[in-house]
């Protein structure tokens, strides 16, 4: 009886359900942690409009065009067209009919050497994307005790008046949970690859981790 009642649950309340994301979603974190380590401080600010390539269309303004949502999200099909290529690398797992698939896109626009855009899709639909790399110059270093300082329910507007634009985002929109992780990795008072990261949720700020900051 209880087995009958678990299979009548929408997908989205499934405990293998979210580990399965969860273990997508964190295949996409660690590809942004590996472009942390190759952030420059001596960057421009990734609101510049000139590039080394501006035919490559892998860019944060084709990044945010990306819309994601489990049931309408956009389709690997048409983030392709966006990006005008295949991606560079996928990985996929398939559970109870349910295909979840990571697609990796390499050397974003005006982004450092290791920087990469990856979308996650739900039965083919988009619905959480990440940006790393992106290149930032930043007027003065952040240190330990300015992200100290961050308290939960900031706005995401509070943030970056302080510190300025994120090195990386990624943004979730899965079965009603919507959040945004904002990366900073350059201009960081620390050790070599030291960085830290923001949760938002509903636009606030509700969770914050950081590595190796002095």
């Amino acid at each position: 009886m209880k087995k009958e009642k678990d299979n009548k649950k929408p997908i989205y309340k499934r405990i293998w359900f979210w580990i399965v994301i969860i273990v997508l979603v964190g295949g996409a974190s660690s590809t942004i942690s590996k472009g942390n380590s190759n952030s420059n401080n001596s960057s421009t600010t990734n609101s510049s409009s000139s590039s080394s390539n501006s035919s490559n269309k892998v860019s944060l303004a084709n990044f945010n065009k990306i819309n994601l949502s489990s049931s309408n999200g956009d389709s690997k099909a048409a983030i392709r067209k966006l990006f005008g290529k295949k991606e560079s690398s996928t990985s996929s797992s398939t559970v109870e009919n349910v295909k979840t698939e990571l697609l990796t896109w390499d050397s974003v626009n005006n982004g450092s050497f290791a920087s990469n855009i990856t979308v996650n899709f739900d039965n083919d639909h988009a619905v959480v994307k990440s940006i790393s790399g992106l290149k930032v110059n930043r007027s003065k270093k952040i240190a330990l005790s300015d992200f100290e300082a961050i308290s939960d329910g900031q706005s995401q507007e509070d943030i970056k008046k302080k510190f300025g634009e994120p090195n990386g985002y990624t943004i979730t929109d899965l079965a009603n949970y919507k959040s945004e992780v904002w990366d900073y990795t350059s201009g960081i008072k620390g050790s070599v690859g030291a960085n830290f990261n923001i949760t938002f949720t509903d636009g606030k700020v509700s969770g914050k981790s950081q590595y190796d900051m002095k």
